[in-house]
């Protein structure tokens, strides 16, 4: 469990997947977290500060914690997000590539008429041979993806993505109904040509 430094009142929240990147030139990490009173958001850790539950109870503890850190505080002041914990969660595991949704899908620094247009994009992708490499072409960036995953590797990992894609669709529509921006949703619905994509896209706006 891990309690975001400056929004305590988001409760504890749950790591869900997490991927190296860099903000400003220094490595960091992008997190998927789910807080129990926030939700399912992304973070970038060299932006906002993450540490595990238990740290944040010892440092409570002390005459001078470290965290929480005032808004305007510098990066230099973050944890290294390439070592310890922060660094760990970073670290691929065999297969997560398969399955873990883009950046440019999830990437919270793009706006989010961008990300569903992403993930609406990768409809083109199914379970038909073909189609199967081409996904994983995209996913690993490997020209021969079954030098490194073998085909049940892949029907495996397949649906996994395909269900947290459906997942980040509705919360991402939910996002853009929240922010009052239907026009922009029956916009993109009539935009979209492939089936999959319109199919997925009509559910999600009807929920």
């Amino acid at each position: 469990m891990v309690i975001h430094a400056r929004r305590p009142e988001w409760g504890e929240g749950t790591v869900e997947q997490a991927s190296a990147t860099f903000h400003e030139g220094r490595p960091a990490q992008r997190l998927v977290v789910s807080f129990t009173h926030h939700g399912r958001i992304t973070i970038n850790t060299g932006v906002a500060p993450l540490v595990r539950k238990e740290t944040l109870a010892t440092m409570s503890t002390t005459s001078s914690p470290r965290f929480p850190a005032p808004e305007n505080a510098p990066n230099a002041e973050l944890p290294d997000a390439t070592k310890g914990w922060l660094g760990k969660l970073g670290q691929t595991k065999t297969g997560d590539e398969l399955y873990r949704l883009p950046d440019a899908m999830t990437d919270p620094f793009l706006p989010p008429s961008k990300r569903l247009q992403a993930v609406l994009d990768s409809y083109r992708f199914s379970t038909e041979p073909r189609s199967l490499i081409d996904w994983a072409i995209a996913q690993t960036g490997l020209k021969d993806p079954l030098s490194k995953h073998t085909r049940h590797d892949l029907e495996q990992a397949f649906p996994r993505f395909a269900r947290d894609r459906e997942n980040h669709l509705f919360e991402l529509v939910r996002g853009l109904k929240r922010q009052n921006r239907a026009d922009t949703l029956q916009e993109t619905l009539r935009d979209t040509t492939l089936p999959a994509a319109r199919n997925a896209l009509q559910k999600a706006i009807k929920s």
